[in-house]
Formats: C-alpha cells, sequence, structure tokens
C-alpha cells in the first residue's frame, strides 16, 4: 500500500487560507446573520485577499455549501473537548446538558441556526445539512450513552428534550434575551434531567 505523501508547502498554505475562510464563515454567520455574512465580510474576517477567497470559492453559494460540512467538523471538535473535559463525577443530567451544548450553544450553534433558516428553502443544501447534523447527533446520543447508564429509551427522550431546549436557548439569545436568564434555565434543566435519568 502506497502512503500519500505530506503536502508541500504551497498545499499547506492552501489548506490553512482555506480553513480561515471557513472558520470566517462560520464567525459571520453566528455574528452577523446568514443574509449579511458577505463574501466581503467573509473575506475581511479570514484577513486574505479577495484573489485567495477566489481561489477556494468562487461563489457565496459554494462556500456557504462547504461551511456546513465545515461547521458540523467544528462542533463535532467542540463536543470531543467536552467529552475529554468533563468530570468523571458529572450527574447524568450534568452529561447531557453539557454534552448538547458543546456543539449546539454558543458561536456554533448560532452559527447552525442561521444556516438552518438561511438554507430553508434550497433543498440541496438542506438535504446535506439535515445528513451532516443527523450523524452529529447520533454520535452526541452515542456519547451521551457511554456516560449515562439508564434505559435507551429514557436516554433519549431526556436526550432530545435537551436538543431543543438548547437549540431554543440559542435562538432566544440571538433574539437578545438575558444569557444569564438562559444559564438559570439550562440548570433547571440539569436537575430535572437528573430526575429524568435517575
Amino acid at each position: 500500500m502506497v502512503s500519500a505523501l505530506p503536502p508541500n508547502k504551497h498545499q499547506e498554505k492552501s489548506l490553512r487560507t482555506r480553513a480561515l475562510l471557513l472558520d470566517a464563515a462560520i464567525d459571520s454567520l453566528a455574528e452577523v446573520g446568514y443574509a449579511s455574512a458577505s463574501i466581503a465580510d467573509i473575506t475581511a474576517r479570514a484577513g486574505v485577499t479577495r484573489g485567495a477567497q477566489l481561489h477556494h470559492f468562487h461563489t457565496r453559494q459554494e462556500l456557504i455549501a462547504q461551511t456546513i460540512d465545515h461547521l458540523t467538523e467544528r462542533q463535532r471538535e467542540a463536543l470531543q473537548r467536552r467529552t475529554r473535559t468533563l468530570g468523571a463525577t458529572a450527574s447524568a443530567g450534568e452529561v447531557l446538558v453539557e454534552y448538547v451544548t458543546a456543539p449546539f450553544a454558543g458561536k456554533l450553534g448560532k452559527a447552525s441556526v442561521e444556516l438552518y433558516v438561511g438554507i430553508a428553502n434550497d433543498r440541496a443544501l438542506r438535504r446535506n445539512m439535515l445528513r451532516v447534523q443527523h450523524d452529529l447527533t447520533i454520535e452526541l446520543l452515542d456519547a451521551c450513552a457511554e456516560r449515562v447508564d439508564v434505559p435507551r429509551d429514557r436516554l433519549e427522550a431526556a436526550f432530545w428534550l435537551t436538543i431543543n431546549l438548547v437549540r431554543g436557548a440559542t435562538l432566544d439569545e440571538m433574539v437578545g434575551r438575558d444569557r444569564l436568564r438562559r444559564k438559570q434555565v439550562l440548570t433547571e434543566w440539569t436537575r430535572l434531567a437528573d430526575g429524568m435519568l435517575s
């Protein structure tokens, strides 16, 4: 079996530039929203030239299409970091809330909500978003099952309630509600989830 050659300096720079643009697209979606996440804004946030942007993405549509997969990968990385850092003594409710908020709250959650709404009428993009987010959600549920020892049906009920609550809280934050209130809601839900999963 022939192993792949390591990327040369030009390829490494190209991959870095592409990642900068995709990360900037996530930032733009989270901060200014889908409608205002323009190529110019994303390019400026990435700190690259228009020529470099055009080398990787010829249109906004192409950039958004690639951002869907990139966002999902960033969400997966956030989940993996949380699974490594959450203490062994965390309760079932804490595991559930901490694992779900890692990919679906904050900047990543806001970018996800913006994408769902922005591409709602684009059949191909919507289908891809639903597919990759479904795969991520299954991984998330499996990660919860590794830490929470309850019957799967009971875990799934609490899991879906938690995802919907976190997404709703993210949307609430996006429309200007108090972040402290969001934290209180999640704390209360953690307590209720502990009851469901005990």
